[in-house]
């Protein structure tokens, strides 16, 4: 039997996990559209889940600092000082997770890769044409190339998604050895948060995303606000970076697999980061792993079903999380809930509802309080029928 071909486009985490898979049993060409000598990668830098990436864990691969877990700090709005105290605080556990140097990691793993016999080819630009020609001339290709993917424009399907959060970031210099075992998470009001997370007791990737409907008139002027608001370093304008992340699921997951054309989305593509805060390297890593397992076993038309049961539980959890704020506005009840679930770990609350439930059902009040609303029952009912934003009509 013949060697099987496959095209993957886009060299970051999920094009780089899809090829690992798949370069033993196939001969994979991976394309990335830059030079991973000159990539800026500073978005998603904390990998809650390391071992999925399969590089040591050293500083020289991209990995900086190990962390304990991640610190909340809930405020009633974005009127606080840097010297007010939050509503409340809590610590969720993550090991082993870190703090990386996201180019070092990818420019790392895509130099594994070629030594694996991976044709990687830098500065490797495709356009829908060439998209398209990849998918006559290939056994499968795998689109790792955001959201909205490429193939939605080879295909002519971008209206396809529903759904994105919005992030602005940049690296900063400044003393965290206080904060290096537990990185900060502020909540401040609306859907979204603010970030400082350090790579060393020197150095810290900072950043504020909104996954909800409202946005500011101007990103970077929001990010200096939040930096003011928690005494954090102000980078320049001209060293943050913007990015749209999927509000997941925000493709219909019947989409992630053309069998015409065998492509498979993965990743951002695929639209399945976390809807609430965000997440989506470890998710986009499991995506990938699970295309290549379905490759491998000859049934890739099970794909779009088995990787919607992998998400469903976060999706759920994500959703009812989001509804916290939305539906109640209540920044006193959102600390509640953090102080509550204190001491869980990050795959707790995004990946298992009853740990989440069992830890919230401790404490009957909160329970109480975030049921007494006809738009989280709305949101319960809806998470737990698997209704989401694609099944209704939208422009």
């Amino acid at each position: 039997m013949d060697e099987r071909s496959i095209a993957v486009v886009g060299g970051a985490v999920a094009g780089l996990a899809a090829a690992d898979r798949l370069a033993a049993d196939a001969a994979v060409t991976l394309f990335e559209r830059q030079s991973y000598d000159e990539k800026r990668v500073n978005c998603g830098e904390a990998i809650n889940d390391a071992p999925l990436v399969p590089l040591a864990k050293t500083p020289e691969n991209g990995f900086l600092n190990e962390v304990d877990g991640f610190e909340l700090r809930i405020f009633r709005g974005r009127d606080h000082g840097p010297a007010d105290e939050p509503l409340g605080d809590a610590r969720i556990r993550c090991a082993p997770g870190y703090i990386t140097d996201r180019n070092v990691v990818e420019r790392r793993w895509a130099e594994r890769l070629a030594e694996k016999g991976v044709d990687v080819r830098e500065n490797a630009a495709i356009g829908p044409d060439e998209f398209r020609e990849l998918c006559r001339t290939h056994d499968y290709v795998i689109d790792a190339t955001g959201q909205p993917a490429l193939s939605m424009r080879a295909f002519g399907d971008l209206d396809a998604y529903t759904g994105e959060i919005v992030a602005v970031n940049a690296d900063v210099k400044g003393d965290f050895a206080a904060i290096e075992a537990y990185p900060q998470i502020f909540f401040e009001g609306y859907v979204g948060y603010a970030w400082l997370f350090p790579k060393s007791d020197s150095r810290a990737n900072l950043g504020i995303g909104w996954a909800g409907d409202e946005r500011p008139d101007d990103y970077y002027e929001a990010l200096t606000g939040a930096c003011r608001r928690n005494d954090l370093p102000v980078p320049d304008r001209s060293e943050t970076n913007i990015y749209t992340i999927p509000r997941g699921p925000s493709l219909d997951p019947a989409a992630t697999y053309r069998a015409g054309e065998n492509v498979f989305l993965v990743g951002d593509a695929a639209g399945i980061a976390n809807r609430y805060q965000g997440e989506g390297i470890c998710q986009a890593i499991r995506s990938s792993h699970l295309a290549a397992e379905t490759i491998a076993e000859g049934r890739p038309e099970t794909y779009p079903e088995r990787l919607y049961d992998l998400m469903r539980s976060e999706y759920r959890l994500a959703h009812l999380m989001r509804g916290v704020w939305v539906e109640h506005g209540d920044a006193r009840l959102l600390a509640d809930v953090a102080e509550a679930l204190d001491g869980l770990s990050v795959d707790d609350i995004t990946r298992s509802p009853r740990r989440v439930v069992a830890r919230v059902a401790r404490h009957p009040g909160i329970a109480y309080r975030l049921l007494a609303d006809a738009g989280m029952l709305r949101r319960v009912v809806d998470a737990y029928t698997d209704t989401w934003e694609y099944d209704q009509p939208h422009a």
